[in-house]
């Protein structure tokens, strides 16, 4: 009895999740980058340093998602997201009280620490309390929480800051609001029990790490979100100053560029509702990096309503297939919930790494050859890797065996 009500209870866990993401790893994560004209001109910050400050918090992050996942996996779920939710709020309001170029960057970094345990440990929430019927648009509730945030951010970040008094007020207005989160998932979040074990019976500390990393699709996965994650961070950096170049105005290019966030919301409704329906993974996965892949290149080149429509299809796939990525994870036979939070935080490790590495070599590829379109070349060249990839990994939902030969 007490089972399926702890499972009538899992859309309100996952509106909890959903906040969380919208809020303390989106819209309190952008707000900063919107208000940085200010904070430059105050601190007399240089464009370096810029992106120095902003790269703290992908730091913290990867720095923290393999420790958030396995923490999680060993302890009780819930106390472990309350402390990083408290935490994220601190460092996050901190950054009100800074005074220089590196208390900033030491909260901005200190917060990402936080956000690191959170992020793996969302999608542990979600494998905890939804079943293969309803993983992949549970996943992709998950995810559109996130975007939605950021774009929030972004777009209302300055406003809010005119209307506080400032980007200081800003920062502490977001950490009230990631209070006020962590009081609320204090009172209204629950546990549940997916191990079938006491927590003094769970394995050591690192055994789940060791064991998530036997699982073959696990290393697949991890190097296909490293790639896809990248490029799609690489993409959404130089698109604004490239369109610029190419003669649109400033709220032009920031409009063009907040396509792909509106399309991959359309993307993370579509394709995790058909993925439940028809129960298969993978056909909503590779044949959509291939499009990807394609469509990159032609940012660069196509121009009006072509070159919208091409932003529109890159979102939409985007949208539509890294859901089914997570679903795969949690469907595994190795992984399942019990798991779940050592595989996310091994796999977001690596794409907070692509998230790092991809958007330089692009940068530096642009600069060496002094063609903008050989960046574009080459993420539409590194989005092939993912379709090669998604061929050896299994499919894990429920229909798969419809699709087993009969013996």
């Amino acid at each position: 009895m007490e089972l399926k009500e702890k499972s009538a209870y899992r859309w309100a866990m996952l509106i909890l999740l959903l906040i969380i993401n919208l809020q303390v790893d989106g819209a309190a994560v952008t707000s900063l980058s919107a208000v940085f004209p200010t904070i430059a001109k105050e601190f007399k910050l240089n464009y370096s340093q810029i992106s120095v400050i902003w790269a703290a918090i992908p730091l913290g992050v990867l720095l923290f998602c393999i420790i958030g996942g396995i923490l999680a996996d060993r302890f009780a779920y819930k106390k472990v997201l309350s402390v990083s939710l408290l935490w994220t709020a601190v460092f996050g309001g901190l950054r009100g009280f800074s005074s220089s170029y590196e208390s900033l960057l030491i909260c901005n970094l200190l917060m990402g620490m936080g956000i690191g345990v959170i992020v793996p440990n969302l999608s542990k929430g979600v494998a905890m309390w939804f079943g293969s019927r309803e993983l992949s648009r549970a996943n992709g509730i998950l995810y559109l929480g996130v975007t939605v945030g950021m774009g929030l951010g972004l777009a209302l970040g300055v406003p809010c800051a005119s209307l506080v008094g400032g980007w200081r007020n800003l920062m502490l207005l977001l950490a009230v609001i990631n209070i006020a989160i962590f009081i609320m998932w204090i009172a209204a979040a629950r546990e549940r029990d997916t191990t079938g074990a006491e927590s003094s019976q769970r394995p050591p500390m690192w055994d789940g790490m060791h064991r998530v990393f036997k699982v073959k699709e696990i290393w697949l996965i991890s190097f296909v979100e490293f790639i896809t994650i990248g490029g799609l961070m690489a993409a959404s950096g130089i698109l604004p100053t490239f369109m610029v170049s190419k003669g649109m105005s400033d709220a032009e290019a920031g409009l063009f560029t907040s396509l792909g966030s509106l399309a991959s919301i359309v993307g993370l409704i579509v394709g995790p509702y058909f993925s439940d329906k028809i129960g298969l993974r993978k056909i909503f996965t590779w044949p959509l990096f291939l499009i990807i892949a394609v469509t990159a290149p032609l940012l660069a080149i196509l121009w009006n309503w072509p070159l919208y429509m091409a932003a529109f299809l890159s979102g939409f796939c985007h949208g539509c297939a890294l859901p089914q990525l997570r679903s795969i994870v949690i469907e595994l036979e190795e992984i399942g919930p019990k798991l779940a939070g050592s595989a996310f935080g091994g796999i977001f490790t690596f794409n907070r790494i692509g998230a790092f590495l991809i958007p330089l070599i692009v940068g530096n590829i642009m600069t060496i050859t002094g063609k903008p379109i050989a960046g574009f070349i080459f993420i539409g060249v590194i989005n092939l890797i993912p379709v090669i990839l998604m061929q050896f990994v299994r499919e894990t939902g429920q229909g798969a065996k419809a699709l087993k030969p009969v013996r």
